[in-house]
């Protein structure tokens, strides 16, 4: 359990890093709105992660599961996943109005944070 947190915890810290980062190079080109549209996205990549952390979490506590059970939790996960950037995109873009690129630079950029921490991950 301590790893785990300690995992998610590195992991928030590199998505919050690299999010800040991209945020303040994206304020001094383009301005504050792109800026924050930026961290809106990477927020939308930390809830992604958290969720999956989360439904992984639910499903190592409990019970051992059958391959056929756990093909559904891995489906279910993925579409749950699905669904919540889709409407948080949806949230972004329709009603808050946040500039398309920044808002998606700053996705890839917390998603980046997925693939650098398999690679330089202390676990």
């Amino acid at each position: 359990m301590a790893n785990t947190v300690r995992r998610i915890g590195s992991l928030a810290m590199l998505q919050l890093t690299l999010i800040a980062a991209t945020s303040v190079i994206v304020f001094m080109v383009y301005g504050a709105f792109q800026a924050g549209s930026v961290w809106f996205g990477g927020l939308i990549a930390m809830i992604n992660v958290l969720w999956l952390e989360w439904r992984r979490r639910r499903v190592d506590q409990g019970r051992a599961l059958s391959a056929g059970e756990s093909m559904r939790v891995l489906y279910r996960t993925a579409l749950e996943r699905f669904v919540w950037v889709v409407l948080l995109f949806a949230l972004a873009l329709g009603v808050l109005q946040l500039d398309p690129g920044a808002l998606i630079g700053g996705f890839i950029v917390g998603q980046l944070a997925l693939l650098l921490n398999l690679f330089v991950g202390t676990d």
